[in-house]
């Protein structure tokens, strides 16, 4: 990545004034802040001096954070025969119709949250790159992609500085959603685009750092102030009965050796479900019971949709007078 493009749009996340660069750290430009920001590994911290959860001394080793890594090469062999437990043959469609409403703008300014590592079928978008776009890939964890440590709680970026944000299995991963999106419409161009995928049902698959699920309602008011494009299930009812057959069987664990070995069990058993989704996938019916949901949207000036609009947009079966 070019850190000269980068530093561009980069602002201090404390009070999103400009950074300077001195030797091995950017400091902020207003002297009523004076907040200091690290580069470690090569990788600028840009985490707030004053955030509750994380602190600029957590990145100073390159070590895991949220992601697995696995040394072990046994482990790392189990990991790679073991089948996944979601069915998901719709990001990658996703991933190619962003391509293509993506196609005349250019240079291109991309900004993934939760970017350490890729997402399913975002090759496809990373395909279509070119050498005068900027990719920027952030996380809260060390990983073969990350470009730059942040929160999405406050992103280092300029106003209007992407032409498309990606937050792809984050947002229930972050302790308040809807800032998280108010930050990402601040950041994002005005036709901007904006892509998020976001579990439903789904158990705790991120220890300590999970906390929302989403209906498929719930997630589009999320999103309120961006123009839908499109939206619907990820991945459905098939994937989520996966889910909870496995957990249910990890529920009789008393220790963690326990629950991994039936966790690793549970998928083979349970996973071939998961194919019920080619099916499920299509119908209506599972919108009320998919695993989880995507959304894409676009930002307009001044646009909000109203509850009204949203209730209007239900798409399932279930009424509220049914117990």
């Amino acid at each position: 990545m070019n850190l000269t493009s980068l530093e561009q749009i980069i602002v201090c996340p404390a009070c999103k004034k400009s950074l300077s660069k001195i030797s091995n750290s950017y400091k902020c430009e207003d002297e009523t802040c004076d907040s200091t920001y690290p580069v470690f590994n090569g990788i600028p911290i840009l985490i707030n001096p004053k955030n509750d959860l994380f602190e600029q001394k957590d990145f100073e080793k390159q070590s895991d954070i949220f992601f697995k890594t696995y040394n072990s090469g046994l482990t790392r062999f189990l990991k790679k025969i073991q089948p996944g437990i979601t069915y998901n043959n719709i990001s990658e469609k996703n991933y190619i119709h962003i391509a293509g409403l993506l196609k005349d703008k250019k240079p291109l300014r991309i900004l993934i949250l939760g970017g350490s590592v890729d997402g399913v079928g975002i090759k496809h978008l990373k395909e279509v790159l070119q050498k005068e776009d900027l990719l920027v890939e952030t996380d809260v964890s060390y990983g073969p992609n990350t470009t730059v440590i942040c929160d999405a709680h406050e992103i280092p970026f300029a106003d209007d500085s992407f032409d498309l944000i990606i937050a792809q299995a984050v947002l229930e991963h972050v302790l308040d959603p809807f800032l998280c999106v108010r930050e990402m419409h601040r950041v994002i161009k005005n036709d901007g685009l904006i892509y998020a995928e976001t579990p439903f049902m789904q158990q705790v698959h991120g220890g300590k750092y999970d906390f929302l699920r989403f209906t498929h309602l719930g997630h589009r008011r999320m999103f309120r102030t961006f123009n839908e494009i499109d939206s619907g299930v990820v991945a459905g009812a098939g994937s989520a009965l996966v889910w909870s057959l496995k957990y249910f069987l990890t529920s009789f664990a008393n220790s963690k050796k326990v629950d991994r070995v039936l966790s690793y069990g549970g998928t083979f058993l349970f996973f071939w479900l998961k194919y019920f989704d080619k099916i499920l996938n299509k119908t209506k019916g599972t919108i009320d019971a998919a695993s989880g949901f995507y959304f894409l949207g676009r930002k307009e000036k001044g646009y909000l949709l109203s509850d009204k609009e949203l209730l209007s947009s239900y798409r399932g079966f279930r009424y509220s007078s049914e117990e």
